[in-house]
C-alpha cells in the first residue's frame, strides 16, 4: 500500500512538471531574403578552322558548338544575354578584305527567344531576349566562321566571346 501511495505522488509530481514545462513558449523572427541570381557557364572552348574551298568559290565556313547553363529568378520577361567579343574578328586576316564574320545561333532557354544568328563584335548584341526566370543545363550554342579569299589567313588567335545576362 505505502509503495501504490509512493509510486501515485511520483506521478503526480511528474505529470505536474510535464504540465509546467510544456506551458512555456517564445518566439523570434527569421528575416528572408532572395536576392536577384543571374549566372550563365558556357560548356567549353570551340575549335574553328576554315581549311578548304570549291576552286572558283570563297573558302567553306567552318562551324562548331558548345553549349551553356544558364539560372536567372528574374520574372519580368524583360532578362536578356548579351554577347560580344574581346577584339572585332572582321579586323583580322592578313589580306586587303575585312570579311572575316564570327556568327553565332544561341538556342533560347525555356521561356525566352533566340535572337536567331548573331554576327558578333567588340559591342555587345542580344542572341537571346524575353527570358523569364529559368534553370536550364545543356542549351545549344552554334558557331560559324565565314571568310572570303581575300580575308587572307590568319594564325591560330583566341577571341574570347563574353556572354552577359542583363536585367
Amino acid at each position: 500500500m505505502k509503495l501504490t501511495k509512493a509510486l501515485a505522488m511520483v506521478a503526480l509530481l511528474f505529470m505536474g512538471m510535464v504540465n509546467v514545462a510544456s506551458a512555456q513558449s517564445d518566439d523570434h523572427v527569421v528575416n528572408v531574403e532572395i536576392q536577384a541570381i543571374n549566372e550563365i557557364a558556357i560548356a567549353g572552348d570551340v575549335s574553328l578552322s576554315v581549311s578548304t574551298a570549291t576552286a572558283g568559290s570563297d573558302p567553306t565556313a567552318a562551324t562548331g558548338g558548345t553549349t551553356y547553363s544558364i539560372t536567372t529568378n528574374d520574372n519580368g520577361g524583360t532578362t536578356r544575354i548579351t554577347a560580344s567579343t574581346s577584339l572585332d574578328p572582321a579586323s583580322l586576316g592578313d589580306g586587303p578584305g575585312n570579311d572575316l564574320a564570327l556568327k553565332v545561333t544561341a538556342t533560347a532557354p525555356t521561356g525566352g527567344t533566340s535572337a536567331g544568328t548573331v554576327t558578333l563584335g567588340t559591342t555587345a548584341a542580344n542572341v537571346v531576349t524575353a527570358m523569364d526566370a529559368v534553370s536550364q543545363s545543356g542549351v545549344a550554342l552554334g558557331y560559324t566562321l565565314s571568310a572570303t579569299a581575300e580575308t587572307g589567313q590568319l594564325t591560330s588567335t583566341a577571341i574570347t566571346v563574353t556572354y552577359t545576362i542583363v536585367n
